[in-house]
């Protein structure tokens, strides 16, 4: 058990830094970064949309006491840009939370990976490095092993964020 549990250990430290090495080449495309320039210039552009709308709301009010508009359509126009207004703000938070995702998935260093880096080539399991890689191994009735690693989640979001940007890696490929 020990040597396939060693064996599994190198494995999995050989596809982490296949996979920080797919997430470098990602995050240093110039497509990565205008992605994130446009995110940012879209959030700009909604949060300028929202100002031009707030000052129509407020003038919106004058224009009534003026008589120019009835107390219905004040009320029906004050509705139709509070609901504009609403709409906008939930789209920053959308482009925003999009934002967020890409900039923490941009970290080029991955603590996680160079737990896992430190140990690469190993020859011997030692308590510790079970301790520090491994959180449980699942011994079945018919002799398998299953090895659940600490970090998958972050492992799991290196692979969606992958996954969801495969498209990059292909164009680098394409353009050699």
């Amino acid at each position: 058990m020990q040597k396939a549990v060693l064996k599994a250990i190198n494995f999995h430290i050989d596809l982490l830094i296949d996979t920080e090495e797919f997430v470098k080449q990602i995050n240093e495309s110039t497509y990565q970064n205008t992605k994130n320039e446009n995110i940012e210039n879209m959030i700009i552009a909604k949060q300028s949309e929202i100002s031009k709308i707030s000052n129509f709301k407020r003038t919106l009010y004058e224009d009534w006491k003026n008589e120019d508009i009835t107390r219905e359509e004040y009320l029906e126009y004050k509705q139709k840009y509070e609901n504009d207004i609403e709409r906008l703000n939930q789209n920053i938070e959308r482009l925003e939370n999009e934002k967020q995702k890409y900039e923490t998935q941009n970290q080029s260093h991955n603590e996680f990976i160079e737990k896992f880096k430190e140990q690469k080539g190993i020859t011997k399991l030692s308590g510790d490095i079970m301790m520090e890689l491994i959180d449980c191994i699942y011994v079945h009735e018919n002799g398998n092993i299953t090895i659940k690693f600490k970090f998958e989640d972050e492992f799991k979001r290196c692979q969606e964020y992958i996954e969801n940007n495969k498209n990059v890696l292909l164009k680098q490929v394409v353009s050699l």
